[in-house]
């Protein structure tokens, strides 16, 4: 199974999986962009894993404002 075949509301549900991994951290995780970029990472990667069978490579990046 590709990408493309599940690409319907596929970034959607990406986006919901990393609105709920920064909905979960304690304050002082909050602060630390490593540990936060490890989570999501880790999040995507399973949820990504379960979709595909595939273990994809997940490179998040947090750009402060």
């Amino acid at each position: 199974m590709g990408l493309r075949r599940i690409q319907d509301g596929f970034v959607a549900e990406a986006r919901e999986i990393v609105m709920q991994t920064l909905e979960l951290p304690v304050a002082e995780e909050k602060t630390d962009y490593g540990v936060i970029r490890k989570k999501c990472g880790a999040d995507l990667k399973r949820n990504i894993s379960k979709q595909t069978q595939r273990r994809p490579l997940i490179m998040p990046v947090i750009l402060e404002i």
